[in-house]
């Protein structure tokens, strides 16, 4: 018998346009030095759309997991939810539903899942 994949939650963020690397990598690490590892919590991801020439806004993108593998919860969830809606740097999020972190959405583009 497999253990079934632990249940992990999508996390999308846009920051505020114009902001800057250091900036931006300033939120990433409130996020994960205030909140996350605090509450047991890891983000598989980091920050995108970086760069002097980028047309957009910078993102933190990733899936949130528990450190320990264990599943996250709803209330894990809503704290890091929380903690978005209060940073002015972040214009809008969105925390997917909890999903088992094998789900095929989750997989790299033209992975197979037969490998």
């Amino acid at each position: 018998m497999t253990d079934r994949a632990e249940l992990v939650s999508e996390l999308r963020a846009t920051l505020t346009r114009g902001l800057d690397l250091k900036s931006a990598k300033r939120v990433l690490h409130s996020l994960q030095d205030n909140l996350l590892v605090a509450s047991g919590l890891y983000l598989n991801g980091g920050l995108a759309h970086l760069g002097d020439k980028s047309d957009l806004s910078p993102e933190i993108a990733g899936l949130i997991t528990r450190a320990d593998g264990r599943d996250i919860s709803e209330r894990d969830r809503k704290k890091v939810e929380t903690w978005l809606a209060a940073m002015p740097e972040v214009t809008e999020f969105s925390m997917g539903s909890l999903k088992p972190a094998d789900s095929p959405e989750f997989l790299p583009i033209g992975h197979d899942e037969d490998e």
